[in-house]
């Protein structure tokens, strides 16, 4: 298959400035430099048309920031974005808004993401008639036929986003990204408000929708369960930087990475009795002060002095790619 999205060497840097009581201690010479957060650290990775990418990490690793980016709501320090061959700008020009339009982004807690003052009807048709979908006269219509496609009845349109229960709403901000026809949806932690019973029916939708709309997703989760029943291919980052990607299945049955054997060992099993519960070692270092070489080294059980110097590049073994050196050359 052909790549609708290639991320190339992508980082995201945030820079705070020494505040208020900060700028105070410095003239009294206190050290007060400004401080540099490494949220993404030269991400690369492919999305094939037609495809369910699973971005998954643990909270801080980095991966809504990278989908907050490539669907153009925050810049990227470095790298590229393309998308169908072409570069994806944050330009206002014409271009890049319609390019911008094909990836929309469904957020994890739909009640904060939906305008409390606006009617459903507003909320999803906005966009459409703005960018041309439809028109202001047909705009009912057209969303009437939307909230059919989420499982929902066209008189919904009349009422507010409080009138409706999570997974209604969460089907509402589907319904308003399918508004402005994309063919590639960024879903950042989409069910992880939801209910159990709720987050199946909502992972249900998204894969008719896929079926019936040929849409390619990028579904991003801390729920491992989640991403191996949904997706085609993982991707999986640790302190802003993939660690391991692979088909979905291969991964699951065979982890390479320490952090991935670690994540997968967490993930409940009905068959596997009575257990101990193992966290991973250690905390996850801060993303202002990253440690030297692999950022794992710090937890991983079996971290070498060259784990402590030199960053591992991602190489490609079997199906999977990985950045160890457990698996090239060795850790010492």
């Amino acid at each position: 298959m052909s790549a609708l999205l290639q991320v190339k060497g992508v980082s995201r840097r945030f820079v705070t400035e020494p505040g208020v009581i900060e700028k105070l201690a410095g003239w009294l010479g206190a050290n007060t430099a400004t401080k540099t957060v490494h949220a993404v650290d030269e991400v690369s990775f492919d999305v094939a048309r037609g495809e369910v990418v699973g971005l998954v990490g643990e909270s801080g690793c980095g991966k809504s920031t990278l989908g907050r980016m490539i669907a153009g709501l925050l810049a990227p320090s470095g790298g590229e974005l393309l998308y169908d061959g072409r570069p994806l700008s944050m330009g206002a020009d014409l271009a890049a808004r319609r390019a911008r339009l094909r990836l929309q982004m469904i957020f994890q807690d739909p009640m904060s993401s939906l305008n409390p003052r606006m009617k459903v009807r507003d909320i999803i048709g906005e966009a459409a008639v703005l960018h041309g979908m439809t028109t202001a006269a047909e705009r009912d219509d057209y969303v009437g036929t939307l909230l059919e496609k989420v499982a929902l009845d066209r008189s919904y349109g009349e009422r507010y986003a409080h009138q409706f229960s999570g997974g209604q709403r969460q089907r509402i901000c589907i319904a308003r990204a399918l508004a402005v026809r994309p063919d590639f949806l960024i879903c950042d932690e989409s069910v992880a408000a939801l209910d159990v019973s709720i987050q199946a029916q909502i992972i249900n939708l998204f894969q008719q929708l896929r079926k019936d709309l040929g849409l390619t997703y990028l579904f991003i989760s801390h729920d491992l369960g989640v991403i191996q029943h949904l997706a085609d291919r993982v991707v999986v980052m640790y302190l802003g930087r993939v660690v391991e990607t692979g088909p979905a299945q291969a991964l699951f049955a065979k982890p390479l990475h320490p952090y991935t054997q670690a994540l997968l060992e967490q993930v409940p099993k009905l068959h596997a009795g009575k257990r101990a519960f193992i966290p991973i070692k250690g905390e996850i270092a801060s993303p202002l002060n990253p440690p030297a070489g692999c950022h794992f080294h710090t937890r991983c059980p079996q971290a070498g002095p060259r784990c402590q110097k030199e960053r591992p590049a991602i190489q490609l073994m079997g199906e999977q790619t990985v950045a160890c050196h457990l698996h090239f050359g060795g850790t010492r």
